[in-house]
């Protein structure tokens, strides 16, 4: 079954690593925003279509907090 490991930090042994500039604990953002949640679920699922091998990806999002 084909997965996305989100990770906050480097060197995260996984074959598709989602990076996400968050703090620990708040892998899909800022809690209570819903819409930010789908917006980063939706771009993680994405990588299992756009990465061809093992990879890591940084994800364009910011901590508006």
């Amino acid at each position: 079954m084909p997965t996305v490991t989100f990770a906050m930090e480097d060197g995260v042994d996984a074959p598709r690593v989602a990076r996400v500039p968050f703090p620990y604990n708040f892998p899909m953002g800022e809690p209570g925003d819903g819409e930010r949640h789908r917006e980063v679920a939706l771009a993680a699922l994405a990588l299992l279509h756009q990465l061809e091998g093992p990879g890591e990806v940084w994800l364009p999002f910011v901590w508006r907090r």
